[in-house]
Formats: C-alpha cells, structure tokens, sequence
C-alpha cells in the first residue's frame, strides 16, 4: 500500500470512529460526481463530514433516449462509489467509497437522476412503458451493484418545452416514479431493506401546475423544493438568488417562505415530507450600480473567471465587497464600488434563518446544492455547521 493510500486508509478509519450526532431533521446534501477533482480532490469520500448530513444526493447519473442510465462522470463514479484503488495492486482499499464511509455514519446515499442539463430525455422514456420499465430496471441495477439507498428524480421539469416537454408529461410523470417504486418495492423483498424514491421539484407554480401533486405527494418519501434560483443573471434586473420572504421587487412569489406555503396551503402537503433548499453559492451581476438595478452580465463577470461564486471563493474576497443585509428579504449581497459587481449569496446569518424556518414550520429539513461549495481547505464548512447546530438544539 502506498503513502498516499495508507494516509486515506487512516483517516478513513478515523472517520469511521466518529460518533453520529445525526438531527431529528434532514440534512440532504448534493455531492456533484464532477467536482471530484475540484482543488486538488479536497472534497473526497474521506473528508466530506459525514457526521453533519442525514442523506446524500449523488448527482447526477443521466437518463439516455432508450432508458437506461449511465454516470455523469465514469471515472468520478469508480473513484467515488468503489473506493480507492491500491496503486500497486489494483484492488480497491476498503472502507475509501462514498458509500462505505457515508454507511458507517448511519447516512444514506441515494443516486441523483437528470439535473437541468440532462432532463430532455425524460418525456420520452415517461411516455414509453418499454422505456419506463427499462429506466426502472436500471434504477435498480446500479442500486445493487454500488449499495445506493434509493432515488431520487431531478426532472427539470414535467411540461417544460425547452427540455422537450409535453402536455402528457404529468400524467406520464406518475407512471415513471410507479414503475421506479414498484421496481424498489421487488428489490425490498430481495434484500429486505427499504429503498427511499424521492425527487427535486421547482418552487414555482408555473411549473408544479404541469405536476399531480396529489400522486406524487403519496407517492414519494419525501420532496425537494429547490428554493434557489428565484432570481439571477438572466434576468434583466439584479435581485436575490434565494430570499428567505419577498424582496422588495421581483415576482413576489418567488421566495423561499412562499414556496412552502404553496406546497403545505395550496397542494395540502404535510410539512413533514418537505425539504427546503439552500444554495450554498451566489450570483453575480456585472455593470451593475445595485440591488435591484439594471445590470449587463452577458459575459464573463469577475467571479466566472476566478472559478464561479462558491461560498468559499466568495469567503476568500470577501475583501473586496461591502456587505449588505436585506432586511425585508433576509438575505445579505455584497456590492463593489470599484469592480461595479453585486453578488446575492448565502452566508451564515441567512442559511441560519432558513433553518429556523423549517423548525418553526415542523418542515422535514434542508437539501444542499451542494456540500463541495462549503468545505474549506481547513476542513471548516461553516454554513453546515449553522445547519446542523440548529437541528441538534431543536432536537434536545
């Protein structure tokens, strides 16, 4: 055994004799396959804390037009999911896999399927039976071959046309997720192990409209409520990426208090089946002389250049920003003078507030996009560590 494996192989055995102070909440957070390698492989199965999640989003593996189901990132998924090879022998070393270490902390490990950039298959396998049963078959064939427990479905978004969605998308959105549950509910008689169907869905009723809230509430374990991307670049005029409750402009819909109350009031959804999300990232807005002002962001900002607006590259120049706080909004920005760049962003204050929230309103707990934007090169990962200070008090 190498060095470099005997050191992994240490710490892993470290890790493993960590006790897990898992919260009463969920703590889900989303693990990119093709962040692995990202500063120099820092976030890896051995140092992710574990001990801070309840579940792990393995994103993505991609749903392909006949129905199966191949990773994202190949070389990522052996790394990761099998474990560290010996560079002498070629076997794996045990106990160095996402999945073995996330196991040892009592955390589950659900594999991720679509993500924005490869939901355009989706309507066709949905509206396939063929294609559905394959689909599900594959749901659990990488299930048994790398120890996932269960699934959940990023389908940007039923109904959506620019991802080649169809009226017939809702309606054929129930028949994938039953051929997935009843695929899971054969494997649980197998293994005698209950697997989790989960999925991502969107925040605005734009797009929950073209869903069967009623089948899907039942149908599911539990729902992902992406409250993040309410507002950013694309649109014409600088806003807050995830307000905790409406900001002064912008569609006051979208924010992350109006999202719960769409999914608890509207669609009478038991608030314990909900996960809200957090964005543990910014966005920036170039030319701009504000908060909610006219911007021009068509090209490379500041932070696209230096490696995007991760909390961390955003923690490192910070700098260069005054900081500001929305009081209405309960998000703080920060704002250059001289670069002429606002940036809306999560800190500790704000992701505190949101957990607060899902405490206050008996919610199920947070989904992360995503644990690598957090982890300092210290091992610090401070706006999980709000998280998870807030669910250990609500839960003593």
């Amino acid at each position: 055994m190498g060095t470099r494996q005997k050191i992994f192989a240490t710490f892993g055995l470290v890790m493993m004799l960590m006790p897990s102070l898992n919260p009463g909440k969920d703590i889900i957070g989303y693990y990119p396959s093709w962040k692995w390698q990202d500063r120099s492989s820092l976030v890896n199965p051995l140092s992710i804390p574990y001990h801070k999640l309840t579940i792990i989003n393995y994103a993505f593996f991609v749903p392909l037009e006949d129905g199966t189901l191949v990773g994202k990132e190949p070389e990522a998924d052996d790394y990761l999911l099998r474990g560290q090879r010996d560079s002498v022998s070629g076997e794996i070393i045990p106990n160095t896999s996402l999945i073995s270490n996330a196991h040892q902390h009592g955390v589950k490990v659900m594999l991720s399927l679509g993500g924005w950039t490869d939901s355009g298959n989706f309507p066709q396998i949905a509206a396939d039976p063929e294609k559905r049963a394959r689909f599900a078959h594959w749901c659990v064939r990488h299930i048994k071959a790398y120890g996932f427990d269960g699934i959940d479905v990023d389908w940007e978004y039923p109904g959506y046309q620019p991802h080649n969605g169809t009226v017939e998308d809702k309606e054929n959105y129930n028949f994938l997720l039953q051929a997935i549950r009843d695929s899971l509910n054969a494997l649980e008689k197998e293994t005698h192990q209950y697997y989790l169907l989960s999925a991502a869905l969107a925040a605005s009723a734009t797009h929950t409209a073209q869903i069967d809230m009623p089948f899907v509430s039942e149908i599911l374990d539990f729902l992902n409520i992406m409250t993040y991307d309410f507002f950013g670049p694309w649109e014409p005029i600088s806003n807050h990426n995830a307000p905790l409750f409406a900001p002064a402009q912008g569609e006051p819909s979208h924010n992350f208090d109006a999202a719960f109350k769409l999914y608890t009031q509207e669609y009478k959804i038991p608030p314990e089946k909900i996960n809200l999300g957090v964005p543990f990232y910014g966005h920036s807005y170039a030319n701009c002389p504000g908060l909610h002002s006219p911007h021009n962001s068509t090209g490379k900002t500041f932070f696209s250049e230096i490696g995007g607006s991760s909390y961390v590259n955003l923690f490192h120049h910070r700098h260069l920003f005054t900081r500001h706080w929305d009081d209405r909004a309960k998000v703080p920005y920060l704002y250059s003078d001289s670069l002429q760049l606002l940036v809306s962003y999560d800190d500790p204050e704000s992701v505190g507030l949101k957990a607060d929230y899902v405490i206050q309103n008996q919610a199920r707990g947070l989904i992360i996009w995503e644990i690598t934007h957090d982890y300092f090169e210290d091992g610090r990962s401070p706006l999980l560590e709000v998280i998870w200070n807030k669910f250990q008090s609500d839960g003593k």
